[in-house]
């Protein structure tokens, strides 16, 4: 049956009145009262994009919730129910094989956009969920938005639902007289943990083991990594960042993983041409910064697609730690002397890198 609203209005003499419903002039007026108020969706998500450019078409709205999960908004303006549902799986198989950097770097041109300059991805999701974004989550959410839904589209997205599992939803928006707006999902949304903003148990999990890692690895790190100003006590995110030096935009980087843990040298300006030339430049003392190193490391520059990233980076090789709940000591170690090989590599390096960058006649491209 398809779905519809009725809203009452009610008068202090406790009768009842409807208020008679209205329509829009325009679908495209439900996605920018969704852009400045993402929370008419009923979960707590921070739009990152708007008219994303995919390989299918433009995304209409694409949002991240507090798990690192995206979630992409769909609206079905006046498409079939085959049309909008297969473009909303189009869409979720494209943002589901987006790495970190390019999640990034669709907010930063959303941002732009608006005329917000130098936009951090990690940092507002920080001040918006109060926890550190760890990852992108593998599986993206689909939420198909429409003023109004047909038997045909219930049905579909109910089989998907409830006989694949697949994480896909529709909110119905329907405008009334006054200026009201109801709203409505077509399914309850069981997934409370992300709708109310707080995050799932095995998101949590993952958090509190990364903390018990940390805290394993810090005496040790801190031994090793003597002029890199560690934090005091474990993060519960499953990576440290620390500056390398002043001056320059690099990053010691550490990360672990269920079973292995690796460091990287991370270029992270707000300007993502200099990240380029930075990577570049250092790139000239290849031989003999991997000569240093001990092994061979891996140089991940900008993407060559439309998704270009936003910081480059100079990777370790990963290190086996066993399990992370219960880490060896020879892998923690290892994690340590890696970080340490690596920034005794690169560091001779960075200053010369950095005016070369900032060279507008050095061939650096």
């Amino acid at each position: 049956m398809a779905t519809r609203m009725s809203l009452w209005r009610l008068s202090p003499d406790g009768s009842a009145t409807s208020v008679s419903e209205e329509t829009l002039a325009s679908e495209d007026q439900i996605e920018s009262a969704v852009e400045s108020a993402p929370e008419l969706l009923g979960m707590d998500v921070l739009i990152i994009g708007r008219q994303t450019q995919t390989a299918s078409g433009p995304l209409d709205l694409l949002a991240i919730d507090g798990d690192g999960r995206l979630v992409v908004v769909e609206n079905k303006r006046s498409r079939t129910p085959r049309e909008v549902l297969a473009q909303a799986i189009d869409y979720a198989a494209w943002v589901g094989a987006l790495s970190f950097d390019d999640v990034e770097s669709i907010y930063v041109r959303y941002q732009n956009k608006r005329g917000i300059e130098s936009p951090d991805l990690a940092e507002d999701f920080e001040k918006h969920f109060g926890e550190q974004l760890e990852a992108i989550a593998d599986v993206p959410r689909m939420v198909i938005v429409a003023a109004q839904l047909d038997d045909s589209t219930e049905r579909m997205i109910d089989f998907l639902a409830e006989s694949f599992g697949v994480p896909v939803n529709a909110v119905l928006f329907q405008p009334f007289a006054g200026g009201l707006l109801g709203r409505t999902w077509l399914r309850p949304d069981v997934d409370s943990s992300r709708s109310s903003g707080k995050r799932s148990s095995a998101n949590a999990a993952t958090r509190e083991q990364a903390r018990q890692f940390w805290d394993s690895w810090l005496p040790i790190g801190r031994e090793v990594l003597h002029d890199i100003t560690l934090p005091q006590a474990g993060s519960r995110a499953v990576y440290i960042k620390r500056r390398i030096t002043n001056g320059v935009p690099a990053m010691i980087q550490v990360w672990v993983t269920t079973s292995d843990a690796y460091a990287e040298v991370q270029f992270d300006d707000d300007d993502p041409t200099l990240n380029a030339k930075l990577l570049v430049a250092l790139s000239k003392h290849r031989m003999e910064i991997e000569t240093a190193f001990g092994e061979e490391l891996d140089w991940r520059g900008q993407d060559s697609s439309d998704l270009m990233t936003k910081r480059t980076k100079v990777v370790a090789p990963k290190v086996a730690i066993g399990d992370r709940l219960a880490p060896s000591k020879e892998g923690m170690e290892g994690l340590a002397y890696s970080a340490r090989r690596l920034i005794d590599a690169v560091k001779p390096f960075l200053a010369e890198a950095l005016d070369v960058a900032n060279d507008p006649e050095s061939d650096v491209r």
